[in-house]
Order: C-alpha cells, then sequence, then structure tokens
C-alpha cells in the first residue's frame, strides 16, 4: 500500500472570523486579480493559517508533531523490513535510501490530498470575506512543508546511528525544498479547483496517486531497470518512457543524491525539475484565478 495522505483536510475545522482574516489582508481595497502580488499581499494571512492547520491536525494529540517524524519512520522500518528480508535489495544502508525518497513524496501527495477540499471547507468565509481563494490551498502545502522540514530531523538521526556520511552536499536541500514546495503549490491549485466542480476529483486522485506511487523511483532505482533479466522485459522501453516524462524521476534525486549519495543533483536534473516545478505552478495558478469566480457558484 503507498503512503498517501489522509484524504480529509483540517482547512475550516478551526474557527477564524471574517474580522480576522480581513485585517491580515492589505489594507486598500484594490486587487488585482490572478496577481501573484495579489497574494503576496496576504501573506500574513497565509502564515495565520498554516498555524492553524498545524495546530487543528494536531490537537488533543499525545505526541503532537512527533507524529511528522514517526510517520516515516515506521514506514520506512515496514518498507526496509520487506526489502531486506523478503525482497532482499542489493542496496547499502537502504532505510536511508527509501527514507530520502519517501520524504518528498509522503511532502507532495499530503499537500495534494490535504489541499483538495480546502476551498469547499473554507466555503464560509470565501463568502463573507473577499480575498484570494487560492491562500487556502496554499496554507496547506505550507503546513506540510514544516511537516516536511521536521521529518529530517529522524533522516539525519538514522544517518549518524548508521554511520552514514554527512556531505556538503546536504547544504543544497533547501534548494530541494523549494522546487518540491512549488510543485506542489501548482498541483494542489489546479486539483483544489477542480475538485469544487467535480466531487470525484477526490476519490480519482488517491487512486493516480496510488498508481503514480508504483510508476515513480520510490522504492526502486531506476538502475534496476537496466539490469539483471529486466533489460530484456518487453515492458522496459515502455517503462523507461513513462520514467522520463514522470516529474518524480527528477523531484526524487533533489533529495536522494544530497542525503544518500553526498553529491549536488545534475544540473540537467535540477534544470528539469525547476522548470517542471514552474511549469506546475504556472498552469496551477492561472487554471485556479480563472475559474475562482466560478467557484462560489458550486459551494
Amino acid at each position: 500500500m503507498a503512503p498517501l495522505a489522509a484524504p480529509e483536510s483540517s482547512s475550516g475545522a478551526a474557527p477564524i472570523g471574517p474580522d480576522e482574516l480581513a485585517s491580515l489582508g492589505p489594507t486598500s481595497r484594490r486587487r488585482r486579480r490572478g496577481s501573484l502580488a495579489d497574494l503576496f499581499a496576504f501573506r500574513n494571512l497565509i502564515g495565520v493559517l498554516v498555524v492553524r492547520e498545524l495546530k487543528v491536525r494536531y490537537k488533543r494529540s499525545v505526541l503532537g508533531l512527533l507524529w511528522t517524524m514517526l510517520n516515516p519512520l515506521l514506514l520506512m522500518v515496514v518498507y526496509t523490513i520487506v526489502f531486506t528480508t523478503i525482497m532482499p535489495s542489493q542496496v547499502p544502508h537502504f532505510s536511508i535510501w527509501l527514507l530520502a525518497g519517501l520524504l518528498p513524496w509522503i511532502f507532495v501527495s499530503t499537500a495534494l490530498m490535504q489541499g483538495l477540499t480546502s476551498v469547499l471547507t473554507n466555503q464560509d468565509l470565501i463568502r463573507k470575506v473577499r480575498l484570494p481563494q487560492a491562500v487556502f490551498p496554499l496554507s496547506v502545502v505550507g503546513s506540510n512543508l514544516v511537516n516536511f522540514t521536521l521529518s529530517l530531523v529522524p533522516l539525519l538521526l538514522v544517518m549518524l546511528v548508521l554511520g552514514h556520511p554527512l556531505t556538503p552536499a546536504l547544504c543544497f536541500l533547501p534548494v530541494s525544498m523549494l522546487i518540491l514546495t512549488v510543485f506542489a503549490s501548482g498541483i494542489t491549485l489546479a486539483f483544489a479547483s477542480a475538485t469544487v466542480f467535480f466531487r470525484d476529483v477526490r476519490h480519482l486522485t488517491e487512486v493516480l496517486l496510488q498508481v503514480l506511487f508504483y510508476l515513480s523511483p520510490v522504492l526502486y532505482d531506476v538502475a534496476q531497470i537496466n539490469a539483471g533479466s529486466a533489460r530484456t522485459a518487453w515492458w522496459r522501453p515502455i517503462f523507461l518512457r513513462e520514467l522520463a516524462f514522470n516529474p518524480f524521476s527528477y523531484l526524487m534525486p533533489l533529495v536522494r543524491d544530497p542525503v544518500y549519495a553526498g553529491v549536488v543533483p545534475p544540473l540537467q536534473t535540477i534544470a528539469i525539475a525547476a522548470l517542471c516545478a514552474i511549469a506546475a505552478l504556472g498552469i496551477g495558478f492561472a487554471l485556479f484565478t480563472r475559474l475562482e469566480p466560478r467557484h462560489i457558484h458550486h459551494f
């Protein structure tokens, strides 16, 4: 089973009044619809919504934010047992290699699944306050970025325990996180808008992520496809072509290469990953702002 986020989002669960929302936005009433500058003017509101997301998500939880660290660790333990006993892997320090791939996947997939319904769950506020609706999906991405950052702590601890070297390439991780955040923001905006019009998008996305998890190099290395009996398999050319067009083929190395291999990803990989992220944000934001005026008619 692929590690997917729970489809429920915490957006809208904690009460924020219309007056508070209005006070966190720009003082001027003039807005340029569809403008990134418009969103930047509401940066304080996005920050408040991120904090609210985190508080509500771990409300009445004994461990609270510690679950952010425990969740990937538990998944790592399960997959490590499977791939070291039942299906042995030849990758040294497999747990680190696996965790370095799981963390970016969990970040993007969780942000997407939780952000799908962020506009719908805040429809009461949207009816009362004039503000860019994109702040709600982006706040979900922001809260998951905080979780992603915290989840790097157990990864570093595992590296220390297993004696895996900590190299200067780890300084590249902030760039990796930026690219991943831009990509997650773009797809979350697009799917959040689509969910307003078609509620089935939520269920279709969950299935799509399950399939994409196994079609992406999260649990396996691309080099494995070019080795052994896989070299002559009939499906190899099709699978390699799919990987060439799969954004996660370029997003995964952004974290895995600095963490596991101790090197900065190749410039070509960084460039393609950045282009995928910018394209996702551009398309997602354009689609969201174009459909935003029609959202209220479909609540």
